[in-house]
């Protein structure tokens, strides 16, 4: 039997850990289809090199595309890290998509947090943050010196009523403050921008979802419920269910003083997607 100098010993070893390598290369693809997937629902989105807009986009895919998770958390709040197989070289690829680009084919059944020290001072800040720079209590007069004039008043069962109107990630909106006795008690975002293609409306919620999550942190509880299954198998048609009142979008953020419920629903083909935001035990209704 020959024996192998420690020079041919290396070459076997760094040969067979380059063997190991090219089998996970070649194999990743297959192995990978078995995660978490995720469709894409906007018309065209892109995938980039790293989670960032100014980093290089490797591919852009269609709606309907389905892409496998890397892991159910997401990359700066907003990012899926996700594999995909590109059509041109037929190879396994690794990028980041925006979360609002794409919707979950699996459902994440209960979300753990486990906190191993107290909340820093910015965190408590969030946590008890109500709507924009007001609390809950403030005055007509203070909302005014906030926003300025309203473009729209009124009064409704012994409630006032002011809307402002601006583009909140760059969706055209409504922002409302409700007042009851003088005393700021309910606020509402409500979205405006209409779609020829519906299932954008569906981009639109996870977009505002994003941004909530962002300000609040991770929702209490978020549901997709049917109401009629006639558009379920065929996801080219969720929008459209969406503005029949077949399926509805909604999540739930609660602070110690307030809940958030961002909602998508519709009726007779119109959409609806709004965020209310609702001070809890409210002090001021007699």
């Amino acid at each position: 039997m020959k024996i192998m100098n420690a020079k041919q010993v290396a070459r076997v070893v760094a040969r067979s850990i380059f063997l190991i390598i090219l089998f996970f290369s070649f194999f990743s693809g297959p192995l990978l289809s078995r995660g978490k997937k995720l469709r894409v629902i906007a018309h065209k989105a892109d995938i980039y090199l790293n989670a960032d807009k100014k980093s290089p986009i490797i591919a852009t895919v269609e709606e309907g595309t389905i892409l496998t998770l890397y892991d159910t958390g997401k990359v700066k709040k907003i990012w899926n890290h996700v594999y995909f197989t590109s059509k041109k070289t037929g190879m396994t690829k690794s990028g980041y998509i925006l979360g609002s680009l794409v919707e979950k084919l699996f459902v994440v059944t209960k979300i753990i947090t486990i906190k191993g020290e107290e909340e820093s001072p910015e965190e408590k800040l969030r946590s008890q943050n109500y709507f924009r720079k007001t609390y809950w209590g403030m005055s007509k007069a203070k909302i005014l010196e906030l926003e300025g004039e309203p473009p729209h008043q009124e009064k409704s069962y012994g409630l006032d009523i002011i809307r402002y109107q601006q583009k909140i990630r760059n969706i055209d909106c409504l922002i409302v403050y409700i007042f009851a006795e003088n005393k700021l008690i309910k606020a509402k975002y409500i979205f405006l921008e209409e779609h020829k293609f519906k299932n954008r409306h569906i981009g639109d919620y996870k977009k505002i979802k994003d941004w909530l999550t962002e300000m609040h942190g991770m929702p209490k509880g978020s549901n997709v419920t049917w109401r009629n299954d006639l558009y379920k198998e065929d996801f080219s048609k969720w929008g459209l269910a969406v503005s029949l009142g077949h399926l509805e979008y909604s999540s739930l953020w609660k602070t110690p003083k307030t809940e958030i419920l961002l909602s998508l629903s519709g009726e007779n083909e119109k959409v609806s997607l709004d965020a209310e935001y609702t001070e809890l035990k409210p002090k001021y209704i007699k």
